[in-house]
């Protein structure tokens, strides 16, 4: 596979991200919008200046899912300067003795009302050409009830430039939450974070970001780290006292 479109991360100073610091510090920003423009929340979340937070966040969101499920280390985002792409996942992996950074990069579109998912995902990748390998993040914003079963049958049907499409919502199945659950556990389930695979595979993934950044909120994992490069060891911790920012 041909890798020459990834020479941006070889620039000096790349800095990787813990995906908890991007999911927490989400809010941080929209909090930090709604009392500069005093504004409500519908307005809020279509404004132009939080469409780069909103990218992190899914970025962080597939990141700590694909940590999940793979189970090869801790997972770390990247928000390059230059767009596409909207964001690179990456785990540190060891192979002959050497420490590789394995990358994917991110796209990442909002389905918001107007319109149906399918639409926004075929009128966001008819824009640009992106890598064969690019993974495609649609967050959906608008609220309704969705069959994503058949959402994935239909796109399965489509030909897309993409082949890994990835739909993230806030909440779960409503089929995976118990029946006469008490209020709070309602609530836990409500503010979770799902993963929808819809391309190539259907496949449902649900993460609470708060329990699973508990080690990160308690300070037992750090926000940020440089890779050193190949053949130079570990990663480098940052330790200056103005540390690199990600929003």
């Amino acid at each position: 596979m041909d890798t020459g479109h990834l020479y941006y991360l070889k620039e000096k100073d790349i800095t990787w991200f813990n995906p908890c610091y991007g999911l927490m510090n989400f809010w941080n920003e929209y909090q930090k919008l709604k009392k500069k423009l005093n504004k409500p929340h519908d307005y809020i979340w279509t404004h132009r200046d939080l469409k780069k937070a909103k990218e992190i966040y899914a970025t962080s969101i597939i990141a700590k899912v694909m940590e999940q499920q793979e189970e090869v280390g801790p997972w770390w985002i990247l928000k390059p300067e230059n767009d596409p792409p909207d964001g690179v996942i990456g785990t540190l992996v060891e192979k002959d003795g050497i420490k590789k950074m394995h990358v994917r990069e991110i796209e990442v579109v909002e389905h918001l009302s107007g319109e149906t998912v399918i639409d926004t995902i075929k009128n966001k990748l008819s824009k640009k050409h992106y890598e064969p390998n690019t993974l495609l993040v649609c967050y959906v914003s608008a609220g309704g009830k969705y069959d994503f079963k058949k959402l994935a049958d239909e796109i399965s049907k489509e030909i897309t430039s993409l082949n890994h499409i990835f739909l993230v919502f806030t909440g779960q199945l409503i089929s995976e939450i118990p029946l006469n659950v008490s209020n709070e556990e309602f609530a836990r389930a409500i503010i979770k974070v799902s993963l929808v695979q819809i391309k190539p595979i259907y496949s449902v993934t649900t993460i609470d970001p708060i329990g699973i950044c508990e080690n990160w909120r308690a300070g037992k994992e750090g926000n940020f780290f440089i890779f050193e490069g190949l053949g130079k060891g570990d990663a480098r911790p940052i330790t200056s006292e103005n540390p690199p920012k990600l929003f």
